[in-house]
């Protein structure tokens, strides 16, 4: 599958902070990544623990499967894809979810789990982990999905949780094991329990919806239970986080992945909160027959309680409103509280579902994740207990994640019965808050059309667009350069292998200087796990499947790996076999080494051939979604708006803004992978240099800033190297400019001769 474009930067930042702590340990890959401080508050310096910052409606657990692989590919590879990964979500109605997801082999976790691990996968609720066999961790990657209530472990307590009682169903995990201080005993010795099984196997711990476990007690137990990697996928972070990747509201919505802005409507009489709500829906349901996909408009109605009560306005009361007098068919309601759940069973997606209606006090608060519902209705006072702000989440999801032609579709909706509308924001604005969202995704429908507060136009009315490196009248692409001539196993290359072999058949965790793996106690590898010795034709199956290089024709890759196996001196297949990690890791750099110098090769003599040209392709757009607003007005920016910029780049741009450059007619900031200027070289990422700007004389301007400590590096360098090309393809009229605080004045005294 194709992930989001925020998706992808998640996975790929967990991917360099993965390697990274691979170098330097957990503490300093963080620090030398965010430039922040390192929190070691629960788990300490030795024990890996990262948060990734994902609003509600974002797919948080989609790439928290993905980071699965990742952190057994990159950071776990002793374990050699075996052992216990705990899922922990916060309430067992998200528990029931997850586990549906994971054990449907056709649901797309399920399947990016299965493809990694080569269907070596076993799902298991806590209850049913309490008869997990010992080959099912040995030979398979066991993933525990448990709410952190049944883990939660009070001293006080007399009565312990049946995953730290002894159970005669784990004996054999027990077998032929020393005395291991980690682990729980009682007077008769090591309790035989499935959460010293856990121990036993230094578990990754996952914590799904973290912000739903606020209290210290809610995770400080987790690091008794001895994990090798612990990493947790919230909305709203915890003070003790150390905070790995944000993404913002406003990326899911340029992603297409969710309604905003969300839209607030209040109403004094809870009567006139329904009434609203109908006729907004069944507007929207008018407008949707119009699209192509088959959508069908939910209202989400939430009361102040189920049991009968003449103070309160109680799902019974609401029902028959809804039917007497708005002339509802009661087939269209559905009821689904604690007590009542006509949901059960039911598909809200069908096309012959006829429910738009969906009657609740808090029971949608977790766990729901139906893309239909676009109007919440809370008649529930905005004072009261049972509060808006604990379902806020549930109507903001985006049907097929795809935006609609029609802006009505692309929002959400909130009819609130509030004694004025200030209290009423005030409350939203909360639930915002706790499903990861800001104030700034809020409007109210007074005012007619309003726009999205991180959508913004651009001031410059003169459409923009900068040339590209192209080849054959089509942008330049790394496949362009390798050509269809390419043959891998062809290639000349040099492969010096090197492994410590060790006798009792388990992987060499200290390969060599330069390359350490830094792990604490709490992280070797407690128990010997069966490793699979391969065959030849087994070992360069997994190979090929494990390198990951789509260009390549799979025969050729095949190919190069028989070759080179057989060019490996003085070890065996087992002894390759058992070491096939630190074999995968080699050969991915030797194979991206070959493409880097075939490929620039190829880039070179294109451009002697004069076959690689500049020519214009897509403009920059019309209207933009920022990430993060930066609050500065600006006179020559292209953008009414723009992106948050670090102080010097907010220095240096300022200086581009003043009038003592009058020739500057104006500047875009170019986001990286957002906007539709970049320079592809010879090697696989595209560059995206920080601004562009157009002079008076019509000269286009790249700048890349550059800070102190990456003004002299190799990737400062590549990109200098082929900017500097580009310029030379422009004749004159493209410029490019690294700068940086050593430079800044001689820069702009030249740009103020273009």
């Amino acid at each position: 599958m194709e992930f989001k474009k925020y998706q992808t930067k998640t996975l790929d930042k967990i991917n360099l902070y993965l390697s990274e702590t691979n170098k330097f340990g957990p503490k300093h890959a963080f620090i030398s990544i965010q430039d922040n401080l390192y929190k070691e508050d629960f788990f300490g310096k030795e024990i890996p623990f990262i948060c990734i910052k994902i609003p509600t409606g974002g797919g948080k657990t989609l790439v928290g499967c993905s980071s699965i692989s990742s952190i057994f590919n990159i950071y776990l590879r002793e374990k050699m894809e075996k052992g216990i990964v705990m899922w922990f979500v916060p309430s067992e109605a998200i528990k029931t979810q997850t586990l549906n997801k994971f054990k449907n082999r056709n649901d797309i976790h399920r399947k990016i789990l299965d493809d990694y691990f080569d269907n070596n996968v076993k799902i298991f609720s806590n209850e049913e982990a309490l008869r997990i066999r010992k080959e099912d961790v040995e030979d398979n990657i066991c993933i525990i999905i448990s709410s952190l209530e049944a883990f939660r472990k009070e001293k006080t307590l007399q009565n312990k949780y049946k995953v730290y009682k002894e159970n005669g169903a784990l004996l054999n995990h027990f077998e032929n094991i020393s005395d291991l201080d980690y682990l729980e005993k009682d007077e008769s010795g090591v309790i035989k329990s499935l959460a010293n099984v856990i121990r036993l196997s230094n578990p990754l711990i996952v914590i799904d919806e973290g912000h739903k476990t606020k209290t210290e007690l809610s995770i400080t137990f987790l690091k008794e239970l001895n994990p090798c990697f612990v990493i947790e996928y919230t909305a709203t972070p915890r003070a003790e986080s150390n905070i790995l990747v944000e993404i913002h509201s406003s990326e899911l919505k340029e992603e297409e992945m969710v309604k905003l802005p969300l839209v607030l409507e209040s109403h004094t009489q809870w009567q006139n909160a329904i009434s609203q709500g109908i006729l907004r829906r069944q507007e929207l349901e008018a407008i949707s027959k119009k699209e192509k996909e088959q959508i069908r408009p939910i209202v989400l109605l939430q009361a102040e309680q189920e049991k009968e009560d003449d103070n309160k306005i109680t799902v019974g009361k609401i029902k028959e409103f809804l039917i007497k007098e708005k002339k509802i068919s009661e087939d269209e309601i559905a009821i689904k509280t604690s007590k009542n759940n006509d949901l059960d069973g039911i598909n809200l997606f069908s096309n012959s579902c006829k429910i738009r209606y969906i009657i609740t006090v808090n029971a949608l608060a977790e766990g729901w994740d139906c893309s239909f519902a676009y109007i919440l209705i809370s008649v529930a006072n905005i004072g009261s207990k049972i509060a808006v702000e604990q379902i806020i989440g549930r109507i903001m999801r985006m049907p097929y994640a795809k935006k609609k032609n029609n802006e009505a579709l692309n929002r959400s909706y909130v009819f609130a019965s509030a004694k004025n509308f200030n209290e009423a924001t005030s409350q939203i604005i909360k639930g915002l808050e706790n499903n990861g969202y800001s104030k700034f995704d809020l409007i109210s429908s007074i005012g007619g059309k309003q726009k999205y507060e991180f959508d913004v136009d651009r001031k410059v009315k003169e459409d923009f667009a900068v040339p590209l490196m192209a080849y054959n009248n089509e942008e330049l692409t790394f496949e362009d350069l390798i050509g269809d001539n390419f043959e891998l196993h062809k290639q000349k290359f040099n492969f010096n292998f090197t492994i410590n072999v060790d006798n009792d058949g388990r992987a060499i965790l200290d390969i060599k200087e330069g390359d350490k793996w830094i792990k604490g106690a709490q992280q070797i590898l407690k128990l010997t796990f069966k490793d699979k010795n391969l065959s030849k034709k087994e070992l360069i199956l997994w190979l090929d499947k494990k390198l990951k290089f789509t260009m390549i024709d799979k025969d050729d890759k095949v190919k190069f790996l028989e070759k080179t196996i057989d060019e490996i001196k003085g070890y065996t297949i087992q002894d390759l076999s058992v070491n096939r990690y630190v074999l995968l890791s080699e050969l991915d750099k030797v194979i991206n080494n070959i493409l880097t110098d075939y490929t620039e090769k190829q880039f070179n003599k294109l451009i002697m051939d004069s076959k690689i040209k500049v020519e214009k392709f897509d403009k920059f757009s019309e209207t933009i979604t920022l990430t993060e607003e930066l609050p500065q007005e600006f006179n020559k920016s292209y953008y009414e708006k723009i992106d948050k910029l670090n102080k010097e780049e907010l220095n240096f741009i300022s200086r581009l803004d003043l009038d003592s450059l009058p020739n500057i007619k104006f500047w875009i900031r170019n986001r990286e992978k957002k906007d539709p200027f970049y320079l592809q070289g010879y090697k696989k990422n595209k560059f995206y240099p920080d601004f562009v700007a157009l002079t008076t004389k019509g000269n286009i301007l790249s700048l890349e800033w550059k800070g102190e400590d990456r003004v002299s590096n190799e990737d400062t360098e590549y990109k200098e190297k082929i900017s500097k090309v580009w310029e030379q393809l422009g004749k004159g009229k493209l410029h490019f400019f690294l700068v940086h605080n050593r430079n800044i004045e001689s820069i702009l005294c030249k740009i103020k001769e273009l």
